[in-house]
């Protein structure tokens, strides 16, 4: 692996270009003269000669064979930038998607390589990125290397991705707990009763549920509809995965989740896994004398020498978290509950961001990554009014992760072409706006509060009652010229009329895959479809690099945080005054869940 040092104290690890995910930080544009062009050019074949010295050494020793790798439950899909000093004090940033597959991408080039064994210890991450997951593992397969995973026991969500694989092993005693899915939605209207406190929410439908779990006594037809196709969407695809991976009809795919658990005799009796192995017999069972770590590979494993002498580069954008009138930041510390312990997507960060990206012409196509389920309608229109101001410039194009919903559907709407997972949630196209009703809780409290107004709608914000009938009319009305905009604006961008988005939108959810039938979003595909796609709409060789921009005065890292209590509730209570304002909200049902155990 290379190792390079920018020129503003940024690390960037690089092997191949063509597989280049660097991290970089935003920075004024450069004009290109002569003399950079051939620094460039000289500094780019410095680099194919050392690559080459360097792999005509590695190759000498034929001690490679599979590299075994351990994953963790959840591993984030973009990989974290970690500075020296916080590499030293933090250890090293944790695995992600991108640093998988850039490994995968180094056992593909290798011939000595034979393949990977992973090692799986109950994943638990979203739909989206299991499917990810299976992307990369399918790749390296198609590029003639084995694929074998190994595990104690199997859940549902590790054997899926195990089912893309050319061998499942099983260590004798443990068992398939492929159990299918179970989702629970919680409903705090009579807890909060109790206490005096109530929600007053105005919807554009009862399908935007995002608040209905705090206003609601129990589920809505709406929302029990909406929950039961998604769930018979995803269930589906959990189904046609596992049959299409190892080689059975749907109907035996089934009767797996159905007559769970299983015994680890059983699972090899029926064909659910291929081998009762342990750890200490994986070498003997694949035959391989060296079994390497990462660590050990990584010194061992050949770099290809880069492909492309350019500036130019595909930058990625990501947009996460909850959408906010304001900057970007992240939780002191883990917060688990819904909304308030979100990181936020500012729209002055992201405004910013995109305006930087305009005034840099190298970065010849940019991918919006999303990872976010809406907030304020403020926000995601200034987002999107920037992106679509970056998409008259260069192409754009965007791709949904895990989420990608309500307002976080807003911002793709610039897009040029739009890819999702199957999995991804997405839609949620409706807006929704509630004030918190809290003199239920001052009268327990025997405080007794007198308002004074100047003006005939001073107190339609009032904590102290509801909405009056003429109060709910006004919101109502602003609610419904944001719906209109927002139709507006899907309509344009997805060539439908405003009627068929009315159809699919007033708050309906639909994943990935029903999103395309819907004509939601272009192609169904993960992060490397995007990079393919992006390059082709700019034109672009296939081994121009993907940088991802991120900008400076980004928020400070949690763990540097997690320790302060004080700044955790701060975090907390302004999420929640955010979202709970009486201001339009465009934002996804906190019920909608997202991983599979």
């Amino acid at each position: 692996m290379l190792v390079t040092h920018s020129a503003d104290g940024v690390t960037t690890r690089s092997t191949t270009q063509s597989e280049r995910l660097t991290v970089s930080e935003a920075k004024r544009p450069t004009r290109t003269t002569p003399t950079r062009r051939v620094t460039a050019t000289l500094r780019h074949t410095a680099l194919r000669v050392l690559a080459q010295a360097l792999n005509w050494q590695r190759l000498r020793d034929p001690n490679l064979d599979y590299i075994l790798i351990t994953l963790p439950t959840q591993l984030p899909a973009l990989p974290e930038p970690r500075g020296w000093l916080r590499e030293r004090v933090f250890g090293p940033a944790p695995l992600s998607l991108v640093d998988l597959e850039r490994m995968f991408r180094r056992v593909a080039a290798d011939p000595r390589a034979q393949g990977v064994v992973l090692q799986l210890r109950g994943l638990a991450m979203p739909l989206a990125d299991l499917q990810t997951l299976r992307d990369i593992i399918t790749r390296l397969r198609d590029r003639g290397k084995q694929v074998i995973c190994y595990a104690q026991n199997y859940s549902l969500a590790d054997y899926y991705v195990a089912a893309a694989a050319d061998q499942i092993l099983l260590q004798p005693g443990g068992d398939l707990m492929t159990l299918g899915l179970n989702q629970q939605a919680v409903f705090l209207k009579n807890a909060l009763d109790s206490i005096g406190v109530s929600l007053d929410v105005v919807a554009i439908s009862p399908y935007k549920g995002a608040l209905d779990q705090l206003a609601l006594e129990t589920i809505s037809p709406e929302g029990r509809e909406q929950l039961e196709w998604l769930l018979d969407s995803r269930y589906g695809m959990l189904l046609d995965g596992i049959a299409a991976g190892r080689g059975i009809s749907r109907e035996e795919a089934e009767r797996l989740i159905d007559t769970a658990p299983h015994l680890d005799t059983e699972a090899l009796e029926a064909g659910y896994v291929d081998a009762l192995v342990y750890e200490e017999g994986l070498s003997a069972h694949l035959g391989a004398a060296h079994l390497q770590v990462p660590q050990q590979a990584e010194r061992k494993l050949i770099v290809k020498p880069p492909a492309v002498n350019t500036e130019k580069y595909v930058a990625l954008l990501p947009i996460m978290g909850l959408m906010v009138a304001g900057e970007s930041g992240s939780a002191p510390g883990e917060i688990p509950v819904p909304f308030v312990g979100a990181d936020r997507a500012g729209d002055l960060t992201v405004v910013q961001q995109v305006r930087q990206l305009m005034q840099d012409k190298n970065a010849a196509a940019v991918i919006v990554y999303i990872e976010s389920g809406g907030g304020d309608a403020r926000a995601a229109a200034a987002m999107g009014a920037a992106l679509e101001e970056l998409a008259k410039d260069r192409p754009v194009v965007v791709y949904m992760n895990g989420v990608a919903a309500s307002g976080g559907y807003w911002v793709a709407t610039p897009a040029r072409w739009i890819i999702a997972q199957p999995g991804t949630i997405t839609g949620s196209i409706g807006v929704v706006t509630a004030k918190g009703i809290t003199q239920g809780l001052r009268d327990r409290l025997r405080l007794n509060v007198i308002e004074f107004r100047r003006g005939a709608n001073a107190g339609i914000f009032s904590d102290m009652r509801p909405f009056t009938d003429s109060e709910r009319a006004k919101i109502r009305a602003g609610v419904e010229r944001v719906y209109a905009r927002f139709i507006e604006r899907v309509a344009a961008s997805r060539a439908l009329s405003a009627e068929a988005v009315d159809a699919i939108g007033g708050g309906r959810v639909w994943t990935g895959a029903q999103a395309l039938d819907n004509g939601l979003i272009d192609e169904l595909g993960d992060l490397r479809t995007a990079l393919n796609k992006a390059r082709e709409f700019a034109d672009l060789p296939e081994g121009t690099p993907l940088v991802l921009f991120r900008g400076k005065g980004k928020p400070l890292p949690p763990q540097l945080a997690a320790l302060n209590p004080a700044a955790m509730l701060r975090y907390a209570r302004r999420n929640l005054m955010l979202i709970a304002n009486g201001r339009p909200q465009t934002i996804l049902p906190v019920w909608i869940k997202q991983s599979i155990d």
